[in-house]
């Protein structure tokens, strides 16, 4: 093979991978090696092309990559991807350890320390990884997600707040992490802060049908206060968009509250406050189907 007939190989390799035609990329790659077997850029190319198919070489190349290149943090973050695609998770985290050691700044790579050290069973690794991104880069939503996501695993409620509220300052329109401040503030009693943020998704979710869950988030907050008339008042207005299920069930509580018992039965406080729980649940679930970071 000539100079000329790799170079060639090489660069339809190039543009087809660029082109999302990997099986393409793959094959002129490989061929190319035959004559450039040691060429790093190359490898990572036809490594990356195998793993987008999926084929068992692709590990293989990139670590000849890095064999050759050890000095090179691109290539380890090749890597480190490819391990985390085989499931090979304390692999890929020495990997990207050893891309912070070569760059110190690489957001990315932090990003990568934060998932792999979780998944192997180290969350305080995986915090310590998450705030040095943040620090990096306080405008990345998807780090401060999962941050929060972990605090909350954790139990760590307060930093989870904190969290949640740095995120719903991020994304003022994210009803998701409205909740999640919302939902934070009601387990640690901030009732007042709780009410404002339930309120604004009142106002501000915009899905058909969602304003009766802010209105059971409203209603949990003022049994909580034990304010049963302001309860009566909310759960009247949830009856104009829903008159079945929990809507119903919590009327006809706050109304034995207010009014002293009836022949209607009604539920006892723990089934209310199930229920109330439930439709946040709900509510999560709905926007975090449709979530995109």
């Amino acid at each position: 093979m000539t100079d000329a007939v790799a170079d060639d190989l090489v660069e339809q390799a190039r543009s087809s991978f660029e082109a999302g035609d990997f099986r393409r990329a793959h094959e002129a790659g490989q061929a190319a090696l035959i004559k450039r077997p040691l060429d790093t850029q190359l490898l990572r190319l036809v490594g990356n092309a195998a793993m987008e198919l999926g084929r068992d070489d692709g590990v293989e190349l990139l670590e000849r990559a890095v064999a050759l290149a050890p000095e090179d943090p691109e290539a380890w973050s090749d890597l480190g991807r490819a391990l985390v695609l085989e499931g090979r998770v304390t692999s890929a985290g020495e990997a990207f350890r050893r891309v912070i050691r070569l760059q110190p700044d690489d957001h990315d790579a932090l990003i990568g320390i934060a998932h792999t050290a979780y998944l192997s069973g180290d969350p305080a690794a995986a915090i310590t990884a998450l705030r040095q991104a943040v620090e990096r880069d306080s405008g990345d939503a998807a780090a401060l997600r999962s941050l929060l996501a972990i605090y909350r695993r954790e139990g760590m409620v307060q930093d989870a707040l904190a969290t949640a509220r740095a995120l719903a300052e991020l994304r003022q329109d994210d009803v998701l992490a409205a909740l999640d401040v919302g939902e934070l503030a009601l387990d640690l009693g901030l009732l007042d802060e709780a009410s404002a943020v339930f309120g604004r998704l009142r106002a501000n979710d915009e899905e058909p049908g969602h304003e009766v869950y802010a209105l059971h988030a409203l209603i949990d907050v003022e049994l909580r206060r034990e304010r049963w008339r302001r309860a009566l008042d909310l759960a009247i207005d949830a009856t104009r968009v829903d008159r079945l299920g929990t809507t119903t069930d919590v009327l006809a509580f706050v109304v034995a509250r207010v009014f002293g018992a009836t022949n209607r039965p009604a539920p006892d406080r723990p089934d209310v406050d199930r229920a109330l729980a439930a439709s946040r649940q709900e509510h999560r679930r709905m926007h975090e189907e449709g979530l995109v970071l």
